[in-house]
């Protein structure tokens, strides 16, 4: 009795398991897979995900600026300026700017550096969130002074 409940068994196994053709190809042999896909439509009530972005506008990158004052302006977008807060929201936030390893923060897009000293500077700007957490959107350009006055 346990020989015919075994057989069945094996039948059983052996009726679940698929065929799989082995076909050639112009790159040798490869198996042949049934690949089922589902498409996936975002109705309504779903967003597309968009990224932050934040950009250096003035001064350019390798730029050589005949005075000892830098006017930076930053164009920031998908991204909300808000003040700094220790409850941070999605998508807002401050900017923070470091300019030879000298650290500025603001809500704001337009940052002033003046007696800035002769030679070359990097000049780096980051999206924080509002309670300070370093977010990973940033650029960074590196500029001349070359001040004759």
């Amino acid at each position: 009795m346990r020989l015919a409940y075994f057989i069945l068994l094996l039948m059983l196994i052996a009726s679940c398991a698929q065929k799989i053709e082995i076909k050639n190809t112009a790159f040798g042999t490869a198996e042949a897979a049934n690949i089922r896909t589902t498409k996936i439509e975002i109705g309504k009530g779903f967003e597309e995900v968009v990224e932050p972005k934040i950009n250096i506008i003035s001064p350019k990158d390798n730029e050589v600026i005949n005075s000892s004052r830098i006017e930076l302006r930053l164009n920031i977008s998908n991204f909300k300026i808000v003040t700094p807060d220790k409850y941070p929201k999605k998508g807002q936030g401050h900017v923070q700017v470091w300019i030879d390893g000298m650290e500025f923060r603001g809500s704001k897009t337009e940052f002033e550096f003046e007696n800035e000293s002769n030679g070359t500077h990097v000049i780096k700007a980051e999206l924080m969130l509002s309670n300070n957490t370093v977010l990973n959107y940033s650029k960074t350009i590196k500029i001349v002074v070359n001040d004759t006055s």
